[in-house]
């Protein structure tokens, strides 16, 4: 029985050691709170957005604060530069800052004399040659998932990110894709997400970005379980370990179709 109850002490002890590894740290305490940055610089597009937040404290529940004192800047490899205003709580705009393919932007955000910065290269665009659907039977109605086909440039790592809507509304999710499999072919991958029915009318954004943001959005989908929303994990940013978020310089087109 000694013997038996020590096997079980030490198994028990190598669980509970094992169990502790795989637990994902949260900045939890109030000391440790940290400022959110999201921002996107899209090619073609003059207006540029950029959203700042804060953590909650452990014991606190409601939507971030927003951060109302921020001085925001872009600037690009070029030396061109612009600085953003405050446009709603929390929220930075541009007003005539154009976004170029190829170019690498830097954004820099002092915050309280603290200064974060992240730099994007945006890719070259991958075009969606048409906007189709794959039907899957679950039931008695058939529903349908869109497939933006495309062909995948060769010898390049490309990234997708993608907005779905149905009806005009914004489907709540994170939608990825790589050419990891797909490297110079024709991609026809059906983007899960919508439950398009017949009579629908469906609308697709189809974004490239680059790895980083790619591998933050990834992560947040796998912490989310798909489902967007708040950062559970952490999911490692482009500004470095000082804050959470990210800023993408990406590209973007936009199609639509009616589900028959």
């Amino acid at each position: 029985m000694k013997k038996i109850s020590l096997i079980i002490s030490i198994f028990t002890l190598l669980f509970i050691s094992v169990s502790c590894e795989k637990v994902i740290d949260l900045d939890l305490n109030s000391s440790n709170s940290k400022f959110i940055i999201e921002g996107t610089i899209t090619k073609d597009s003059l207006i540029h957005t950029v959203k700042i937040t804060k953590t909650l404290d452990f014991d606190e529940t409601g939507a971030y604060p927003t951060v109302d004192n921020a001085l925001v800047t872009i600037t690009d490899n070029l030396g061109n530069t612009t600085t953003l205003s405050l446009i709603k709580p929390g929220c930075y705009r541009t007003t005539d800052y154009l976004g170029v393919e190829g170019r690498t932007y830097t954004i820099n955000v002092v915050i309280d004399g603290e200064t974060f910065t992240s730099s994007c290269k945006m890719p070259s665009q991958v075009m969606v040659d048409s906007l189709t659907t794959q039907e899957f039977s679950f039931g008695p109605t058939p529903v349908f998932s869109l497939v933006a086909n495309r062909l995948d440039p060769a010898g390049v790592k490309n990234y997708y990110k993608f907005n779905l809507y149905q009806n005009d509304t914004l489907i709540n999710g994170i939608f990825l894709q790589d050419d990891e499999f797909a490297d110079g072919v024709e991609i026809l991958q059906p983007i899960f997400g919508g439950n398009y029915r017949v009579g629908d009318t469906a609308t697709l954004e189809m974004m490239c970005i680059d790895q980083a943001v790619y591998k933050y959005f990834n992560t947040l989908s796998v912490n989310a379980g798909g489902t967007g929303g708040a950062v559970p994990a952490n999911p490692e940013s482009n500004f470095g370990n000082d804050c959470l978020g990210y800023f993408s310089a990406q590209t973007k087109q936009r199609l639509k179709r009616k589900i028959e």
